[in-house]
């Protein structure tokens, strides 16, 4: 359980990161990224990836409780590996975005299957929130 309560901690730090990246004058252009002239879609990614990341820290208090967070969170990440390159985004947003796929697909593989194995439940309950504190009556 330490494990992944650590795996969910640092997969939150790591999304709450993509603020520092996008907003930060010259950093998406200086790891690849093709910027948009729009601000509104460069702040959109950046809030993302900061939702996603405090719900993830938040979640690795009580993994019993919020389990079903960083599972679906990893469920999010695994489509997004698959959209990266079924639609090609490395040719429209840059190669950093395979980095970011390259990276996002362990951290998917392991929310998902690692969670239903240390919170001893199913995909089923996980994908229901339906998550009940060992010992409980069920």
């Amino acid at each position: 359980m330490r494990f992944m309560t650590w795996f969910v901690r640092i997969a939150g730090c790591y999304n709450a990161s993509a603020i520092v990246v996008f907003l930060t004058p010259g950093a998406p252009e200086a790891v690849g990224l093709r910027m948009p002239d729009a601000q509104f879609w460069v702040w959109l990614p950046a809030l993302v990836g900061l939702f996603a990341g405090v719900v993830l820290v938040l979640s690795s208090v009580d993994l019993r409780r919020f389990g079903a967070f960083p599972y679906w969170n990893g469920i999010v990440r695994l489509v997004f590996v698959v959209v990266v390159f079924a639609l090609d985004l490395p040719e429209q947003a840059g190669a950093f975005v395979t980095v970011l796929a390259i990276g996002d697909l362990p951290l998917a593989l392991v929310a998902i299957f690692g969670l239903p194995r240390v919170l001893r439940c199913s995909h089923s309950d996980l994908l229901r929130n339906r998550l009940h504190p060992i010992g409980a009556a069920v």
